[in-house]
Parts: C-alpha cells; structure tokens; sequence
C-alpha cells in the first residue's frame, strides 16, 4: 500500500507511519485482531480530535487520517477478511475528515472489482464523480483525484462492456444525461446487451452518514431539530454503532466473565408503551426528575415552537432503532432453525440410506452414523451460541447509539455510555415516561397533551415546594458531642460474656446424615450442571 500523501503542517504525534509500523508489530506478537484494535482505537482518537476540537486543523492531518484507513483495510486484505475490509472501506469513504481523498475511492472500487461486484464498484465511482442525487454535489472534490478517478472509471466500463471505443467524453454526456433518475435506469445511452449498467445491487453497501458530532451541540442547536433531522441522527448512530470505543468493549467484557454475552436488560424503549399510573411518572423516577422531564416536554423556542415536540421526535427514533432490530433478531433466529431442521432432514436421509446398504456391516454402520448425529447436534448447538452472542453484541451497540443521542438531549440519568445495570435500569425509566409521552401526544394531538403535562408541571411543582429536605444527621449535634461520639466509635467493642449456661457441643455424626447429604448433593449437582 503506497501512502496517500503526507504533510509536514501534521502535529508530529498524528503520524501515521508509526501507527502502521505498531499494528505490523502487533500483528506478528499477538494476530490481526489485536491489529484491528491498534487501527480502530486510533482512527477513533484521530476523527475526534479534529472533528470535535478546535485547535487541530483538518488539511494537516487528512492525509495521516486516510493513510491509517487504506492500512486498516490493507490489514483485512491481506488476512483474508474480505467482509472486514469491506466494511472499513465504507465507513473510510464516510469519514468526515479523510472521506474525501481519492485514493480511497479509487481502491474500494478496484477491491469490489476484484471481488466480482462491479456494479457496486460503478455505483461508488457516481458517488465520488456526481454525488448522490438531491446530495451535496461530488463526494471527492480534488480535481486531479477527479480526473484519476474518471479514468479509472472509463477503463472499468471498456472492460465490462467490452467496448474499447468508449470515450470519456461518451461516458461524461451519458452520466450526464441520466443524473437524477434512478441507480437501476442510469446510463442506458451506453448499453450495449440490454443489461442495465447501473442496476442497484442488492447487496451494496448503503451509505453510512459521516460521523455525528452531537456532542458538540449546545441547547439552543435543539431548537432547530425536526422530525428529519431527528431521522437523520438516528441512522447516522446506527450506521456508526459498529465504532463502539474498544473502552466501551472492554466493559462489558469484565461485565460477561467467563460467560457467554447476553442482551443488556432493560431495554430501554419497549414494544408497546407502558402503563404509568402517573403521567408525570414521579413514581418512577422521583419529584425532582419528573419536574426536570416535564419541563423539558413543556418548554417552547423563543418562536413560539415545542421543544417537547422534538424530544419526543428523537425519542421515537430511538424506539424505532429498537423496533428493527428485535425484527432482524428475530427474522435471523426464524432463518437459522429453518437451516438447521433442513439440515437436520438431510442428514436423517443420508444416515437411512447408508445403513440400508450396510448389509453385515450394520452395527458398525450405525456406530458411525450415531457419532455423525451427535457431531451434527453439536454443531447446531455452537451455531445457535454464535447467533446469541453476535445478537447480544448487536444490541449492545444499538444501546451505546441510544445512549449517546439521547445524552446529547440532556436528559436525566443519561452521561455518556455505561454498562452499569443500576444505571441503564434508570436510564430505561426515564425512557418509559418518554415512551408513554410520544404515544399520548400521537393520539390526543400536541395542544391537549401540552395542557395535560402543564397541570402535572404545576401539581407537582406545589408538591415539591411543601417537601422539606431533612438537614443531615450530624447538625443535629454539638460539636462536643460529636467529639465524645468519635472517640467511642474508635474503642473497639468487647462482647460479654453470657450469663447463660451454653447447650452442649453437636456430635459430628448429626452433620453426617445419609438422606439429607443425598438429597443437598443431588440439588446443588443439579444446579451446577
């Protein structure tokens, strides 16, 4: 992999030579997942630093950022994870700060070229020449890296069309002439055998949206939030769930063990609303948080608009993220006990025709097939084991996406990501009061739910005024006493001695009984297996 390019404005610790140089090291000591790491928490620390600080530039280190990236990829390529090295192209030519470079475009078309995708391959390159329709205009915008990449682009249509004679200016005028239309009806003016050049494959990589930078927003940016925008940041932290920081990782490992992963409980946006006995949900969450959530559903913009409105919006993105996710769960469940009862039939198949030709040899024939079926149960058990741990850890990114939207929204109980069950348990409650809000304002309309919650807000800001805080414990007393308190608490205490007579020592054989030590062995037998 030659470097994309490298500057000399770069701060000398964004270098990415020696970040290359770790991973080859790491790579050898510890294998390619260890490799992995050294590229991710780097891209990682490198993205951020430039999109979320102030003092980096973003032309200094774009080329240090998409060299790291094309290495990333290299690193899958060469270890034979073409599925990985695919799913860093994407999210490279996604990146907001190294996104733009040619040379990543250039190489994720020639790695689908090689692959046997071309036609995602041409679907990349009208990204990179055009842009997407009702988009920004052409995702590269360097005119050399332009004009590489229509070369390029022209080279790949000669050959698939087998149309030598094609000229750029051709393909230009044909882009050209159908940009706008659909992916699957462009550039029919250089169709040579009826099939359709551009077709959307169905299988290609959609187009993640660049990196969200919602920590970033102050409370007046919520002001502006609408219904498609909230739509827009929840794919956005969906498509980018997969960059769970590796310390983010790293907890719920110590949080697992030596156990398989399981689902983080609650969830923190059910199926189906719940049912509050109270609105305002104090019995949930406290006065001091319903007072805090219900101003929040109530506020207005100083236009006269519902930030209550907005927050709701977001909230049911969140839930819909949920809603698709358990319906992937579930659809791939359903997928693979159909494979394994298939399976299962095709095995049973081949197991009674072979022993019905085994003629002399049928103890040892079904000998084998007994060993073969057991393989077989085994071998379904591992696969469903993988389906539950790759399903647990897809939900654990779904809720680290959550957790970062709605902490953007500065709602309470919500400081970033956690794995900590007290806090998500939390976390869940507060959702549940929002979830039952955007259900009651869907049916009742905004005007009358905002009177609704109103009337809470006031109920409860009057309850909340008659609470007395207690004062703590010890201004209760005087300093002397405190003092005197302190230094009996340090005496250690000295238990007396009964004035009791004691009851005589158990025989051992009263902890020997034969029934009982039969009846504890099988029960805790019992629980470990």
């Amino acid at each position: 992999m030659e470097p994309v390019l490298s500057s000399s404005l770069a701060p000398p610790q964004y270098n990415s030579q020696s970040i290359i140089n770790t991973a080859e090291e790491t790579l050898q000591k510890s294998g390619v997942n260890a490799a992995q790491t050294v590229y991710k928490s780097a891209l990682l620390d490198w993205v951020d630093d430039v999109t979320m600080g102030d003092t980096i530039d973003k032309e200094a280190v774009r080329g240090e950022i998409a060299n790291l990236w094309l290495a990333y990829a290299d690193l899958n390529r060469r270890s034979n994870l073409f599925k990985s090295a695919t799913e860093v192209y994407a999210h490279a030519i996604n990146c907001p700060v190294g996104g733009e470079i040619g040379k990543i475009w250039l190489e994720y078309t020639h790695f689908l070229e090689e692959r046997g995708r071309p036609r995602t391959a041409q679907k990349l390159y009208l990204r990179a020449l055009v842009g997407d329709e009702g988009g920004d205009g052409p995702s590269v915008k360097d005119a050399a890296d332009q004009n590489l990449l229509w070369n390029e682009f022209l080279r790949m249509m000669q050959s698939l069309r087998k149309n030598p004679d094609l000229t750029l200016e051709d393909l230009k005028s044909a882009v050209e002439h159908e940009r706008g239309s659909q992916l699957d009806n462009n550039m029919t003016s250089i169709q040579t055998e009826g099939t359709n050049i551009a077709a959307a494959d169905n299988k290609a990589e959609q187009r993640p949206a660049k990196r969200s930078r919602w920590d970033k927003k102050t409370p007046e940016q919520i002001e502006t939030l609408s219904a498609g925008s909230i739509d827009t940041a929840a794919s956005v932290l969906f498509a980018t769930s997969k960059n769970m920081p590796p310390e983010v990782e790293t907890l719920w490992y110590a949080r697992d063990g030596g156990s398989m992963p399981c689902k983080p409980e609650p969830v923190l946006f059910s199926a189906s609303p719940p049912k509050l006995g109270d609105p305002s949900g104090k019995d949930l969450v406290g006065i001091e948080t319903a007072l805090k959530l219900l101003q929040m559903l109530t506020s207005k913009t100083h236009d006269g608009k519902s930030l209550g409105s907005a927050l709701l919006e977001l909230c049911h993105a969140c839930w819909m993220m949920t809603a698709l996710k358990e319906e992937k769960d579930v659809k791939a469940k359903e997928a693979l006990e159909k494979k394994i009862a298939n399976d299962t039939e095709a095995l049973e198949t081949n197991l009674a025709a072979r022993a019905s030709v085994a003629g002399g040899a049928i103890a040892a024939v079904q000998h084998a097939n007994e060993q073969e079926r057991n393989q077989f149960i085994m071998q379904c058990a591992v696969q469903r084991e993988q389906l539950l741990a790759m399903s647990a850890w897809e939900f654990r990114k779904l809720l680290y996406s959550q957790q970062i939207l709605l902490t953007s929204a500065k709602l309470p109980y919500f400081d970033g990501p956690s794995v900590d069950s007290a806090s998500i348990t939390a976390q869940a409650r507060v959702c549940s009061i929002l979830h039952s809000a955007f259900y009651l304002r869907a049916r009742v309309g905004e005007d009358n739910h905002v009177k609704m919650l109103t009337k809470q807000l006031e109920s409860l800001q009057k309850i909340a005024s008659t609470v007395v805080k207690p004062e703590p414990v010890q201004q209760q007393y005087p300093t002397q006493f405190q003092m005197q308190l302190q230094q009996q608490q340090q005496i250690p205490y000295q238990q007396p001695p009964p004035n009791f007579p004691l009851p005589p020592p158990i025989a051992p054989q009263m902890f020997h009984h034969p029934q009982q030590g039969q009846q504890m062995t099988a029960y805790y037998g019992h629980q470990m297996h």
